[in-house]
């Protein structure tokens, strides 16, 4: 079932508790400060949600999210990975990226680094260009 979190005019904040993962999905390109808040207010509705369902997943739909500028893509591999894979322990993340090449490179960026860091941590970490194949990805990696 799915259960609405929170949303603003930058994103969508949604629970799938029948997953289960912590699913958003950015409306349009926030600026810098808006889209690190709303992914630090998501880690904190993760946090409290990974008490109740243990093997939550992570997904993110950045279809719409734009280009990000060079001190956001730094803020996701020097902060941003810290806190998602060590502090709030995310094991299994998934990124639906969009059609631009020059959006979607800082996730590929972030996927790589974290990869390559958190190699001894078992983490999951998918890119994909549809939900659907996200879904049977994430339900193939978590743990049982």
């Amino acid at each position: 079932m799915m259960i609405g979190i929170f949303e603003n005019e930058f994103v969508r904040c949604e629970l799938d508790d029948d997953v289960p993962v912590l699913r958003h999905r950015w409306l349009q390109e926030p600026p810098a400060e808006d889209f690190k808040f709303n992914l630090l207010r998501i880690l904190d509705e993760y946090t409290q949600l990974k008490k109740t369902y243990t093997s939550l997943a992570w997904l993110a739909n950045c279809e719409l999210l734009g280009e990000l500028d060079l001190e956001v893509e730094e803020w996701l591999v020097n902060v941003w990975e810290g806190l998602l894979f060590d502090k709030a322990g995310v094991q299994v993340h998934a990124v639906i990226l969009g059609a631009s090449i020059f959006a979607d490179y800082p996730m590929e960026r972030f996927k790589m680094d974290a990869e390559e860091k958190y190699r001894t941590k078992n983490l999951s970490l998918g890119v994909f260009s549809k939900e659907s194949e996200a879904y049977a990805w994430i339900k193939a990696h978590q743990p049982a």
